[in-house]
């Protein structure tokens, strides 16, 4: 496989402005209010008078070992091999679901024109998936993600994650190393909040999520 791509999050950085899911959504002409390629999710922890909240931004993970590929009745998800990242071929997308409620994230989402859609870490413009798109890694001035280009507290960024690895903490770092995604999240300063924060980004949702 060609080097992956993914994303780097400090939560420490994250103001919970949500202008990394607008700018997602203008970049790809998604409506406000139908689905979400990326989101912000605020997680608390701890009681008053030690009460924290963390803001934390989510989007497809790229994960190594994506179930939504998995269960994919017509083979239209792909973990492509030139750079991992997960795209949806809409051509041949039936709108079954399956991807959605295979991925423990919330990924994959129904649209408005019953097929499914998700983040495609900008390989493309447009509300298309970017499957067949030229790899980032062969792309000469690969498009930077809408989310990135936009965040205001530069707390996130994308790459290759050799390239990325290089911000990383030595927490950060080993967290990553036992996570199967494509996203490598910075612990927050506050322990507690740090715990709420990874479970956010690590454990999947619940089945009645």
């Amino acid at each position: 496989m060609g080097e992956q791509w993914g994303f780097y999050f400090d939560p420490n950085s994250c103001m919970g402005c949500n202008a990394c899911a607008m700018a997602c959504k203008n970049r790809h002409g998604v409506d406000e209010g139908s689905v979400d390629w990326r989101r912000v999710e605020t997680v608390s922890s701890g009681s008053f008078p030690n009460y924290q909240e963390t803001n934390v931004s989510l989007s497809c993970m790229h994960c190594e070992d994506a179930p939504c590929v998995n269960v994919c009745p017509t083979n239209a998800i792909e973990k492509r091999e030139s750079d991992g990242i997960v795209t949806i071929n809409r051509e041949d997308c039936i709108g079954c679901r399956y991807c959605g409620w295979a991925c423990p994230y919330g990924a994959p989402q129904y649209g408005e024109e019953g097929l499914m859609q998700k983040c495609n870490l900008c390989l493309d413009k447009g509300p298309g998936s970017g499957a067949g798109e030229t790899s980032k890694n062969a792309q000469e001035e690969p498009l930077e993600p809408a989310c990135v280009d936009e965040c205001v507290g530069e707390a996130l960024h994308a790459g290759p994650i050799g390239e990325l690895m290089d911000k990383a903490s030595d927490a950060a770092a080993e967290t990553f190393e036992q996570n199967p995604t494509s996203v490598i999240v910075e612990p927050a300063a506050d322990e507690a909040a740090a715990e709420a924060a990874e479970n956010s980004v690590i454990t999947p949702l619940s089945a009645g999520d």
